[in-house]
């Protein structure tokens, strides 16, 4: 049975990268657009679904990020969330993928905290690394395949 659930883990991070690389590069108009001015999206918008989805997408990568370190370190782990962050608006730049804005960047860093928030409460209940391992896959499975599913019959229907 951890077999099972360490390769579904594994399928569903997967998954969760090729989401994410696809919504941030080829869902993405091709232009190029920087935005500077910390909340100036949040406050032009309003909280629209641009917003909670770059927080809720993000909150993964927190916790996988934490997940992965060998030795569990905030820090690491929040660099880990803000480098893979920047990077993306770098490379949206790069490749005119949309708007390279700091407000993502912001947005994408509290939804890894909140990620890396959740490894710590599941660090906190469960002790062991291995038994943490398990509580997230069984929480990427739960999660991932009503979003796996959403995504193949929203493929279905476009």
């Amino acid at each position: 049975m951890k077999k099972i659930i360490n390769i579904a883990y594994w399928i569903v991070l997967l998954f969760y990268a090729y989401l994410l690389i696809e919504t941030v590069f080829f869902a993405r108009d091709a232009k190029r657009s920087v935005n500077l001015v910390p909340f100036d999206m949040i406050t032009d918008k309003g909280l629209t679904l641009n917003v909670w989805g770059n927080v809720l997408m993000f909150i993964p990568l927190g916790l996988y990020a934490a997940n992965f370190l060998k030795q569990f370190n905030f820090w690491k782990a929040l660099w880990v969330v803000i480098g893979a962050s920047f990077g993306i608006e770098v490379l949206q730049y790069i490749f005119k993928r949309g708007v390279s804005d700091i407000d993502d960047l912001l947005l994408n860093t509290m939804g890894g905290l909140i990620g890396i928030v959740i490894y710590l409460l599941f660090k906190t209940m469960f002790k062991s690394k291995d038994r943490v391992h398990s509580a997230i896959s069984a929480l990427s499975l739960v999660i991932g395949i009503p979003v796996f599913l959403l995504v193949a019959i929203l493929f279905l229907y476009n």
